[in-house]
């Protein structure tokens, strides 16, 4: 028994650590990042920063629903996941609110939308991409920091990022791929069909939905707990994680929640080494940008090539971003990383119910 663990720690371990390098993606990462670095200082010269950090979440993670698709198909799952990410920005931000009536809503919504956007992952391997940022936007907007913006102006700035990043990608994809090569297939059957064909208590979405949102709700419950009593920062970290790392199969979960580990590790090490050492004190705005950048490159420069890294492009890039309205960056390195342990042992103990043996699906 103890060969069988310390056989599957090792396996875990160098999936943890592998890169795939044909995998390893530079120029359109780099002009997310560059977005990034640009629209934090013109929202700084219109002295409007806080409209920079929903600009910044929307225009660098959508990109992430499709990048190894051809066009116009890839341009199509951007705009399709921007729509679906725009309503969980809204409906995370209708429900963000300090009352004890919203904050159980708050939880049982969270356990309802996690059980939909596991669900749609039996449609497709973009539908499950787009289910998971749908809900990582969900539970940011419901637990994030206080930014002095509305409901729709979050989800406005959202969408107008992710629409001007979907149309910088799109122009700049037709130097490889001009549009008399762009073809337009249809795809069969529909996606309401691929949902509903062979449903079942016994599949394994169906299995995965109920855990995801049974995983979802309690993880919102415990971020509130922490916050109301113990005025713990950010709760938006532990249900954000749990979108992130909660699979369909008991081992991909296993092998994501150590990489997400180390990787946040390996993020809060960046910053404080960063403010500490580097800068000897909390960066300026122009400094968060520059940072925010560069977690924005890694994210989207690893993020099929090895997950650890992602996650530490993911770590320094939700970090610095909410600086820009005054969110301190060293005093909450701790509970981002306790935040994250939480959420892997949330994760880990969740993806052992109702186990699927099948094959390993990579998110």
């Amino acid at each position: 028994m103890n060969n069988g663990f310390a056989s599957a720690s090792r396996a875990v371990g160098r999936e943890v650590i592998k890169i795939e390098r044909e995998l390893v993606h530079f120029f359109y990462p780099v002009v997310a990042g560059i977005t990034v670095l640009v629209a934090v200082v013109v929202c700084d010269k219109l002295e409007s920063p806080q409209l920079a950090i929903p600009f910044a979440i929307g225009a660098t993670l959508t990109p992430l629903a499709s990048t190894r698709e051809p066009s116009p198909r890839r341009t199509f799952t951007y705009l399709w996941a921007l729509v679906w990410i725009t309503l969980s920005v809204l409906l995370g931000s209708l429900l963000s609110r300090d009352a004890f009536a919203f904050a159980i809503i708050g939880i049982v919504v969270s356990g309802l939308y996690g059980c939909a956007c596991g669900l749609v992952g039996r449609i497709s391997a973009n539908a499950r991409v787009i289910g998971v940022l749908s809900l990582v936007f969900f539970a940011i907007y419901l637990g994030s920091p206080e930014t002095r913006l509305g409901a729709l102006e979050s989800t406005a700035m959202v969408a107008f990022g992710g629409f001007l990043q979907i149309g910088v990608l799109t122009l700049l994809s037709l130097r490889r791929e001009p549009l008399s090569t762009w073809a337009i297939s249809a795809v069969a059957p529909s996606a309401l069909q691929r949902l509903r064909d062979g449903l079942s208590w016994n599949d394994r979405y169906v299995r995965h939905a109920l855990r995801l949102g049974a995983a979802m709700a309690t993880a919102t419950a415990l971020a509130l707990f922490l916050a109301h009593t113990f005025s713990w920062p950010h709760q938006y970290w532990l249900p954000m994680t749990i979108a992130w790392i909660l699979l369909p199969d008991a081992h991909a979960t296993t092998t994501k929640t150590a990489s997400r580990i180390l990787g946040t590790l390996i993020g809060v090490g960046f910053i404080a080494l960063m403010v500490g050492v580097v800068l000897g004190a909390e960066p300026s705005l122009r400094q968060s940008a520059v940072i925010a950048s560069f977690g924005a490159f890694l994210m989207l420069a690893f993020i099929f090539a090895n997950y650890t890294v992602t996650t530490t492009g993911i770590t320094i890039f939700a970090m610095t971003i909410f600086t820009l309205v005054d969110d301190p960056l060293n005093s909450t390195l701790p509970y981002r990383l306790a935040l994250t342990v939480m959420a892997g042992a949330i994760a880990l103990t969740f993806a052992q119910f109702w186990r699927d043996e099948s094959v390993p699906t990579q998110v």
